[in-house]
């Protein structure tokens, strides 16, 4: 998963560390462009119900 820098508003920033707590997944992120250091926390539980609800209108589209 990629970000934008909240400095310089660079796009496509990839995690430069990830670590998992409990059912959260936290992403470290360094610009390489100004050098801004930041991080993210995301739900899993949210981003696996997304993802399950992408696979199933795949297979209902190929089928």
């Amino acid at each position: 998963m990629t970000d934008s820098c909240p400095r310089c508003c660079r796009r496509g920033i990839a995690p430069a560390t990830t670590r998992t707590r409990g059912n959260r997944i936290v992403h470290g992120y360094r610009c390489p462009g100004c050098g801004h250091q930041w991080a993210t926390a995301r739900d899993l539980t949210a981003y696996s119900d997304l993802h399950a609800r992408r696979a199933q209108r795949q297979t209902g589209a190929a089928a």
